[in-house]
């Protein structure tokens, strides 16, 4: 009976751990989309150091990645920048019976102040999908929580 007890309660714990799965990889899947954000950020602030920001240089910063966009539009508003950009976040690879990874796309504006008695400060924030489908970034949305600005490091 102690068997039978110490087995169904396995059996359980696995079938939860399997339906919990997804939401692990939801997780997982926004974290890197984030963490591929900030790095973008980081290295468009390096393209910005030099004090101009070509949009040559911008299209080089955010390459596409199917089924993300990559680049999408930018707007010049006296010497700030903001570019927009749909980006691709990556799980986990996942093999059952068929390799399949999850994949999530973000649509994302970066700011990019002229460098003044420093280097360029960029900040980010996250846009509804739908400004990436439209080509367009909407400025007028105040400036959310969720922006980083990076300063001198």
């Amino acid at each position: 009976m102690t068997i039978l007890g110490l087995l169904l309660v396995a059996v359980g714990g696995v079938w939860i751990w399997l339906e919990t799965q997804p939401a692990r990889d939801e997780a997982q899947v926004r974290k890197n989309l984030r963490e591929n954000a900030e790095g973008l950020r980081d290295r468009l602030g390096e393209a910005a150091a030099d004090g101009s920001l070509p949009d040559t240089e911008i299209a080089q910063v955010f390459p596409p990645s199917k089924p993300a966009k990559g680049f999408v539009s930018v707007t010049r508003q006296g010497e700030s920048v903001t570019a927009v950009a749909e980006l691709l976040g990556q799980g986990p690879p996942r093999a059952f019976i068929f390799v399949s990874a999850r994949l999530v796309t973000g649509c994302y504006a970066f700011q990019v102040l002229p460098p003044g008695f420093g280097a360029a400060r960029t900040s980010i924030r996250e846009l509804p999908q739908e400004a990436c489908a439209a080509g367009v970034a909407p400025l007028t949305e105040p400036d959310r929580q969720d922006q980083q600005p990076d300063g001198p490091k």
